[in-house]
């Protein structure tokens, strides 16, 4: 065997292990952190539904909706402990600046909206987004149609999501 052929099999076979190497220690990775990464996850919606409905409010199961729907992910009904206080729909929802995922809480005595919890917020302009639209909504100094803020992109796609959930609320009311 020539020099040449001896390099080749010799770089393919050190190629081979670093790349066996990495996705072993890419899948141990895995295996270590989901459980943690889904609990962090839960207690992030947890504290969503707390944030819009009060400290006493607690979520019931998940459940799913029948129809299609881009944003909404599933809802909870929410109460606390002795009355049904509304309800919350995860949804998730990305453009080109990047994802992010929301709680948003309507109330159940009116079907109105409530309130937004963020879950994750991955924007560009995350901290824009939060200041001059997500927290202007929930005090009551900005509708959610005004989408003008500084993260115009992310506050369009909040609004979407939020207007997705009207859609999914008149489902769980009439189904």
């Amino acid at each position: 065997m020539d020099s040449q052929k001896k390099h080749y099999i010799i770089t393919a076979i050190t190629l081979g292990c670093i790349a066996a190497v990495s996705g072993g220690i890419i899948g141990l990775t895995n295996l270590l952190t989901r459980d943690r990464i889904a609990q962090n996850e839960q207690d992030k919606i947890n504290a969503g539904i707390v944030e819009i409905f009060g400290k006493n409010a607690a979520a019931g199961e998940e459940k799913h909706l029948t129809g299609e729907y881009k944003y909404v992910q599933y809802y909870y009904d929410v109460n606390n402990g002795s009355e049904k206080l509304g309800y919350a729909f995860r949804t998730s929802g990305s453009n080109m600046y990047g994802k992010i995922s929301l709680m948003v809480g309507f109330y159940y005595a009116t079907e109105s909206f409530k309130a937004l919890s963020v879950v994750v917020n991955e924007q560009t302009y995350a901290t824009t987004l939060v200041d001059n639209y997500i927290n202007l909504v929930n005090e009551g100094k900005r509708q959610i149609e005004d989408v003008d803020c500084g993260a115009t992109y992310g506050a369009r796609l909040v609004r979407d999501m939020v207007d997705e959930c009207y859609t999914a609320l008149g489902e769980i009311i009439d189904g």
